[in-house]
């Protein structure tokens, strides 16, 4: 008899909840006794949400409409349909409600709901394909503890290696595949202040870390992009007396979400298809492509990119993109309809003009890529009419002052005095910046991962299987999200992270097993 598989998931957040309900799908029901074991491996208070969309405020929103977020983007109404399953409970449990119309649909108020609701469907479908796994013949096992080490144990003649997994708390586990669903590397600590009194290393969630701050400090939050503009309106919103200011190298803010349309734009896509049919992939010839797209649509991409070619300050580009909507939100759809060649496009680029574009011209795309809901754009201005919040670029240096509090110092050479200073300078793919203790670290010490020159780890990009120190690809150990951008460039948002996860999902599926079944409603 053979000997039953075991898959270990290292992660418990979006990532592994996108890859259990991809191989619950991937598994046919005639088949369930070979259906490999899983084992789950997450530290945080949950399974499914993850550190991203863990419980918080409600004013901490998702960047997208919610109409275009699941984990299935075969499906991408799945999150919709639970929300509205969700107020239709409700209404349904409150005798009280007035009824005025049995049929109308139970609809948010907004296109952008909290994060943390995200991370309730999150957990809602991680449960969910736990249960349908059991009935397909997997066993699904949930450790709450962080894996601090893996290593790989060679097999008898003709048997597999096997993985060895030790968490935190010295337990061993044996996999035979090992997928590593690890997140971002967390928030670096640009100017060494960590233990300052008065610093806040890593903001989420928001509800317990900003609870560390006076009411009546005067705040800096380092970053300025969509996690300092939460910590903003947090704060705000809790009543915090003083100034608030966003501070950052370049001053740029993301841009303001105004295209909430969902077309594909077929002549952008056909575009892309001819340039990686006949090898012609280069900045300028992608750059040509999107600027044809707009012009076709009453716009160009010089008019979409002027507040950052031209270093509008943030309430100047706040205030146009909220009058002016057509230039950025067509540019913003024409990045969001290139999401499913942007792997093969930026491997299709020589190595140069990768270097190129995430020197000078990465910060522009990502302002497009993740731009800020318009009801957090319109908050940001009104607090920024009110005297409530600032913005300041040309940040060098940040040190703690010898009476308390810190200095900031910004290239012009002026310095300005903050009681607190908030982390928020968002994800990186720097491996050099992972903790010295992180399992991320130990990993590229022993050989396991190597580092991509452009970020992340070293790939195969056709499974995302590990490719080792000695350069092979590791047969049975594979990455989902962010430690994979060096090679499909983009992997941090929840599309992204979903294809990948089901990429992985088929790889550990025979072939003749592909049989969709309805893992998730």
């Amino acid at each position: 008899m053979l000997k039953k598989r075991t898959i270990a998931v290292v992660g418990g957040g979006a990532a592994s909840t996108a890859f259990l309900a991809a191989y619950a799908r991937r598994l046919s029901g005639d088949v369930a006794g070979a259906a490999a074991d899983v084992i789950v491996f997450e530290p945080g208070k949950s399974f499914g949400p993850g550190i991203a969309y863990a419980e918080d405020v409600e004013t901490a929103l998702l960047n997208r409409p919610y109409s275009s977020m699941s984990v299935d983007y075969g499906d991408p109404g799945q999150f919709r349909r639970w929300l509205y399953r969700q107020a239709s409970a409700r209404e349904r449990g409150n005798p009280g409600a007035q009824h005025t119309n049995p049929e109308a649909r139970h609809t948010p108020r907004s296109h952008f709901v909290s994060r943390s609701l995200f991370g309730q469907y999150l957990e809602s479908v991680f449960l969910q394909s736990r249960e349908d796994l059991r009935l397909l013949g997997a066993q699904v096992t949930l450790v709450p503890s962080a894996v601090v080490d893996l290593t790989v144990e060679a097999g008898a003649t003709g048997e597999s290696d096997s993985h060895i997994l030790t968490t935190d708390d010295g337990e061993r586990f044996v996999a035979d595949q090992v997928i590593l669903a690890i997140g971002t590397i967390a928030p670096s600590d640009v100017f060494g202040l960590t233990g300052a009194a008065g610093f806040v290393a890593q903001p989420y969630p928001l509800v317990s870390s900003l609870s560390q701050v006076d009411p009546g400090a005067e705040v800096l939050v380092l970053g300025a992009g969509l996690t300092a503009i939460d910590v903003a309106v947090v704060l705000a919103d809790a009543g915090h007396e003083r100034r608030i200011t966003l501070a950052s190298r370049s001053g740029r803010i993301p841009d303001v979400r105004t295209d909430l349309g969902t077309g594909e734009l077929p002549e952008l896509l056909d575009g892309a298809r001819r340039l990686l049919a006949h090898g012609r992939v280069s900045l300028h010839s992608v750059l040509e492509l999107v600027d044809t797209t707009l012009r076709s649509r009453g716009t160009g991409i010089r008019e979409a990119l002027r507040p950052y070619t031209d270093s509008w300050s943030a309430p100047e580009l706040l205030r146009h993109r909220l009058e002016n909507p057509l230039p950025g939100g067509l540019a913003q759809r024409c990045v969001a309809a290139l999401s499913p060649f942007y792997s093969e496009l930026w491997r299709s680029l020589p190595d140069a003009s990768r270097r190129l574009f995430l020197r000078d011209h990465y910060r522009t795309y990502n302002c497009l890529r993740s731009p800020m809901p318009v009801t957090n754009a319109n908050r940001l201005l009104g607090l920024h009419d009110a005297g409530r919040l600032g913005f300041a670029r040309g940040i060098t240096h940040v040190t703690a002052a010898a009476g308390g509090g810190f200095t900031a110092t910004f290239a012009e050479g002026r310095t300005e005095h903050y009681d607190a200073i908030v982390n928020a300078v968002g994800r990186t793919n720097n491996t050099a910046a992972a903790s010295a203790s992180s399992l991320t670290s130990r990993l590229l010490r022993n050989g396991t991962f190597v580092s991509h020159p452009l970020g992340g780890i070293r790939v195969d990009p056709e499974t995302n299987r590990v490719r080792g120190s000695a350069g092979a690809v590791s047969p049975h150990l594979y990455v989902i999200g962010d430690l994979a951008s060096g090679e499909h460039f983009h992997t941090s948002s929840m599309e992204l992270v979903a294809r990948q996860a089901a990429r992985v999902a088929e790889e550990l599926v025979p072939a003749s097993d592909r049989l969709l079944v309805g893992a998730v409603a």
